[in-house]
């Protein structure tokens, strides 16, 4: 079994102590963006990811600051695959790669809100969206490793396209994609490097597990896989479960509205299957929560308690094959030095001087 790699998450849209406010207590300016990144690097993270969406600041942007102000953490830098074309999302990671002397790893997100979608005008439906990011990943590929190339498709032509400068990474950058969606998995299952889930129970994670490892073989390939999840860690239980109440209690009743109204919108497995886990009660597995789900969309679980319980909760999904763990907390200076220096130590994980 190889060893785990650990992320911590880089929170673009403000960050604080607790959630569900009209403002966040501390601003995504650059000098605190790069102070988290700094400080999950000096903790031992391997990476750091940078989401994408309307509520974020934009991606390669922060990545870039990143990068100038670190020696060693890679950013996974997300970003949507419709509103770029992917010559150009290719020049743009390239350029971005070359500048980090091969550390940025790149996480395509197709979307999950036609709501938030349609802010930027892009107005296709969920099928239809997968299928574009499966044609943006065959051409994306093909210019890393052919010059120059044709690709004619339903929703790109290329003529003679060149990449220029070519990749730092001479094998490709990882690509790091999720959805549960039929269509979102066998894209995962043709085109991706490592297959990320939210952190949903044990059984569920490893049924998908299962599920794109199946189709994997169809294409003769292999994949690892991921979750995204919070954490909160504190030297007793009681404290750790105070820590975890402390972050939603002090929800905005305008705030809690609207989020409601964005889980019911949105056309998403994923978004579903976390809301129904949310909805079925704050506990699961054996030392998980689902209380950051009520008034965050997307990744709204966490693993709570001591050090020694996190790292339990973590070795079972490492024992279902999950390699690669997305994690952030609140505020995320504070809780990326807990966990580096509390549960980190415990774990053989990728370090960031192997890389």
């Amino acid at each position: 079994m190889t060893n785990p790699h650990f992320y911590w998450f880089a929170p673009t849209n403000g960050d604080g102590e607790f959630l569900g406010l009209k403002e966040a207590e501390r601003n995504p300016t650059a000098d605190y963006l790069v102070k988290v990144a700094q400080t999950a690097e000096d903790a031992g993270f391997e990476g750091i990811l940078i989401p994408t969406g309307i509520p974020y600041l934009d991606s390669w942007m922060v990545g870039s600051a990143i990068i100038h102000r670190t020696k060693n953490i890679k950013p996974l830098v997300a970003f949507r695959p419709g509103f770029i074309s992917p010559t150009v999302a290719s020049k743009l990671a390239a350029t971005f790669d070359q500048f980090a002397h091969g550390r940025l790893l790149i996480n395509v997100v197709t979307g999950g809100s036609a709501k938030e979608l349609g802010q930027d005008g892009d107005f296709v439906d969920h099928q239809t969206r997968y299928e574009r990011t499966e044609e943006f990943l065959d051409v994306i590929k093909k210019s890393w490793h052919h010059h120059p190339f044709d690709h004619k498709g339903e929703f790109f032509n290329i003529e003679q396209g060149t990449l220029m400068p070519s990749l730092y990474q001479q094998d490709g950058i990882p690509i790091y994609f999720g959805g549960s969606s039929d269509i979102a998995k066998e894209i995962a299952a043709k085109s991706a490097d490592v297959y990320l889930q939210w952190g949903e129970p044990v059984l569920k994670i490893q049924e998908q597990i299962e599920d794109v490892k199946k189709r994997a073989t169809k294409y003769n390939r292999s994949l690892e896989f991921g979750i995204r999840i919070h954490v909160v860690v504190r030297e007793t239980e009681e404290e750790a479960w105070e820590a975890a109440h402390h972050i939603i209690s002090q929800v905005d009743q305008s705030v809690q509205t609207k989020m409601t109204g964005v889980f019911s919108e949105s056309d998403s497995v994923a978004q579903k299957r976390m809301t129904e886990i949310t909805q079925q009660g704050d506990r699961f597995d054996k030392y998980s929560w689902s209380g950051i789900g009520k008034i965050r969309k997307g990744a709204g679980t966490a693993i709570v308690g001591t050090p020694e319980q996190v790292q339990e909760a973590l070795q079972d999904y490492i024992k279902v094959g999950v390699q690669h763990f997305i994690l952030s907390g609140f505020p995320h200076i504070e809780e990326a030095e807990r966990f580096g220096k509390l549960v980190l130590p415990k774990f053989n994980a990728v370090s960031i001087q192997q890389s």
